[in-house]
């Protein structure tokens, strides 16, 4: 018969294994343009073609106060229900190159496939809006039918002569989460350089607000983020450091996508990716090359299979 002191500890290893998988599934990036974070929900829409996406002058000034050796800025902020995080860099890419290459729906797999944590991604362009399923899941190898399923739309998909605005939205996600975003917004800063927006929100809910409390307490103890703490002396930790970091991975493989964007270049791309990572270990340092390639040519070949079935209802 179980006693009480059973089930509190296996609702607590329940908890925690919840957790571990929230942790990995919050994947990619969004919301909020520059004063960022403070920004309301709305901004991400630019279909009054009023407010400017990008405070150019406030991002500007951020960045060169940020510290890092790039020229790179990471914001957060966790209220209530809602984590959101942010990143701004300028980008050694013309304008145009960025826009033109954004444009083409399809490469977004192609860039958030790098990331560890996506086991797939599949595209379905006959639907309007264009639906994009990721497939997350667990540091290590996992089929699609292991793995968790969302749903994302292009719910905005604007370019113009002198921004971008891209947003992909998630009603719903794993353990009661909901209304992800996924947003990548630009403007040019000069004729070789744009101005990068890349961010990530989300909404939690009690269950899930729980577990990550537990994570955070314990086996998630030792994991940061880029920015500083309200104090601002040490890095961010808990949710906050998971959107960072997660926002951070997202923002690497859009570069190592620009590095390496023929369909050939696969390998190539992950291996940039992989060593973008390894140039932040505290935050970032995951699994080594040679087990991060093997499980990606694997996990892509369920991908290439999950994309020809979707062209073929298509």
């Amino acid at each position: 018969m179980m006693t009480g002191t059973t089930r509190l500890i296996l609702r607590c290893l329940r908890i925690r294994a919840i957790t571990c998988t929230l942790a990995c599934a919050l994947t990619c990036i969004m919301l909020l343009p520059v004063t960022a974070l403070q920004a309301n929900d709305n901004q991400a829409d630019d279909s009054n073609g009023t407010a400017p996406l990008i405070d150019t002058d406030t991002v500007l000034a951020a960045i060169r106060n940020a510290g890092f050796d790039a020229p790179v800025h990471v914001e957060s902020r966790q209220d209530n229900d809602t984590v959101a995080g942010g990143i701004h860099v300028l980008l050694d890419t013309p304008f145009e190159t960025l826009r033109s290459t954004l444009s083409d729906k399809r490469v977004w797999c192609e860039i958030i496939f790098l990331h560890f944590n996506i086991k797939a991604c599949v595209m379905d362009l006959g639907n309007d809006p264009t639906t994009v399923s990721l497939y997350t899941g667990r540091l290590y190898y996992q089929s699609p039918d292991d793995a968790h399923r969302n749903d994302y739309v292009f719910e905005t998909f604007s370019f113009q002569d002198d921004y971008l605005n891209t947003v992909l939205y998630g009603p719903e996600g794993p353990f009661g989460t909901r209304d992800y975003r996924i947003v990548i917004q630009a403007v040019p800063v000069d004729a070789n350089t744009s101005l990068v927006h890349v961010s990530y929100s989300l909404r939690h809910s009690m269950v899930t607000r729980v577990a990550q409390r537990i994570y955070f307490a314990s086996a998630g103890r030792h994991r940061i983020g880029f920015s500083l703490d309200d104090n601002g002396e040490e890095p961010v930790r808990g949710v906050r450091g998971m959107v960072e970091r997660n926002t951070m991975r997202f923002y690497l493989a859009l570069e190592s996508f620009l590095q390496a964007p023929a369909q050939d270049d696969h390998i190539q791309r992950l291996k940039h990716w992989h060593a973008l990572t390894e140039q932040y270990p505290d935050q970032l340092r995951e699994l080594d090359l040679e087990t991060y390639l093997d499980y990606k040519a694997r996990e892509r070949a369920n991908q290439n299979t999950l994309q020809r079935a979707a062209n073929e209802q298509g």
